[in-house]
């Protein structure tokens, strides 16, 4: 049942994707939330979205490197623990988003890989039960974010189209548009991924929990094998 429930809604998630990044989310705000935007304070509503939207992505970011970092190749390991590194001591807002959305173009396709890679159950067989513990909190923590994201697009695209009338607020929702960009190009990544994890925790016989959107984010520095 809870595969079944995830799957329903990460395809929703996924045809949310294809139409989001202005226009064409249709009635999504009622079946996902979001502001319907238009009047108040433009400052403050882009302020809530950056604040979520980092959330997101710094979230789906460190569960990658998490990923990765247990499954991936041992030999390219000092570069993911820098990569790591790089963004648990980032205090900047903008350096931080130049870094997630790295992580993210580069690495979600290589995390899926590996976590349906043949020797994928072997691997984390042969991990401590705290690491398995991290990789099945990780790819809780994508399913969290996937169905997180609509939500997401669905406010940034009402702050967007609400500053339309007022071409003097347009380059306060820069910052939007450039989350609403990455969301798009991430959303469709993450469903194959979260499934594919999934199967794997099941075949062994490690608890990952069931994600909703409601469940909280929680960015977590990655740890590595020893």
């Amino acid at each position: 049942m809870k595969s079944k429930v995830l799957t329903v809604f990460l395809a929703l998630a996924v045809s949310t994707a294809a139409n989001a990044q202005f226009g064409g989310l249709g009635g999504l705000g009622g079946l996902m939330g979001g502001s319907k935007g238009g009047g108040g304070d433009v400052g403050a509503q882009v302020e809530a979205f950056n604040t979520e939207a980092n959330l997101i992505n710094k979230t789906v970011a460190f569960a990658l490197i998490q990923i990765v970092g247990a499954l991936g190749d041992k030999t390219k390991i000092a570069d993911i623990k820098a990569v790591n590194e790089s963004l648990s001591k980032s205090t900047d807002t903008k350096e931080i988003g130049a870094i997630t959305g790295s992580i993210i173009k580069n690495n979600a396709a290589e995390a899926e890989e590996l976590l349906k890679s043949k020797d994928a159950k072997a691997k984390m067989e042969s991990l401590s039960p705290e690491m398995q513990k991290k990789v099945g909190q990780s790819i809780f923590a994508v399913g969290v974010a996937a169905l997180r994201i609509p939500a997401a697009i669905n406010q940034g695209k009402n702050i967007v189209s609400g500053v339309a009338a007022n071409p003097m607020n347009l380059p306060k929702v820069v910052p939007v548009k450039d989350g609403l960009s990455l969301f798009a190009d991430v959303l469709p990544k993450l469903p194959t991924l979260v499934s594919t994890g999934f199967q794997l925790m099941r075949d062994v016989k490690v608890e990952a929990g069931n994600p909703t959107a409601e469940a909280t984010l929680k960015p977590e520095s990655a740890s590595f094998p020893e």
